[in-house]
């Protein structure tokens, strides 16, 4: 009887008929898979402005894969980590940078992180990328679309994250969701990899996916 049970279940795992699609569907990638035709999961048009000034839309990416990080200028740790992988992936596929796919970097923290302070932390990081700003009521609805959570904070006493308190102590500091989102051609939410969960060559297998799609 066990090894009847036994062969069952081996024959389970080869047959297709055993597996879900579904599950399959969701397992492409090395990063977290989103299901990218939830509507959850879509980005509506947005307008910000770059470091020196120039508006930049999610259209002007039509028909490129599209990197979408979330930092903060004074972030003390994961940010200029994430920001660093990130150029590491531009300058490893340098043939599809650019045309193919492209990056982008959305602050949390548009208080402190005008276009000026923007522009000095991409340039001393070396980082050629559109750093995107804008008002609060603006960035508000594309933290959301991303699923960007955030709080601004003093001296660890956190405050209420809808009101954002914090930001008008001098010393604030923002704790916020630090996932980088990958958005395929048609600009869904394919992969997410969060935190610290990095690693360069497996989230650059996961884009050079995306452009083969």
């Amino acid at each position: 009887m066990q090894k009847r049970m036994a062969l069952f279940l081996a024959l389970c795992i080869l047959l297709p008929g055993c597996t879900s699609p579904e599950s399959d569907e969701l397992d492409l990638f090395y990063g977290e898979d989103l299901p990218g035709d939830d509507a959850e999961y879509s980005v509506d048009e947005f307008t910000l402005y770059d470091a020196v000034g120039n508006q930049t839309n999610l259209s002007d990416y039509a028909g490129q894969v599209l990197i979408v990080s979330f930092v903060y200028t004074r972030c003390p740790d994961v940010c200029p980590i994430v920001s660093s992988n990130l150029r590491w992936v531009s300058q490893n596929l340098s043939d599809d940078y650019g045309t193919n796919f492209s990056i982008i970097s959305i602050t949390v923290d548009p208080w402190w992180d005008s276009q000026n302070v923007l522009h000095d932390y991409s340039v001393l990081r070396s980082l050629d990328w559109p750093h995107l700003t804008g008002g609060v009521d603006v960035l508000e609805p594309v933290w959301e679309d991303f699923h960007v959570g955030l709080t601004t904070y003093v001296n660890d006493s956190y405050e209420n994250d809808s009101e954002t308190q914090g930001r008008h102590h001098p010393d604030y500091l923002v704790d916020h969701s630090t996932a980088t989102i990958i958005l395929d051609k048609d600009h869904r939410q394919r992969v997410r990899w969060n935190d610290m969960d990095w690693e360069v060559t497996m989230f650059a297998n996961d884009v050079q996916q995306l452009l083969d799609e």
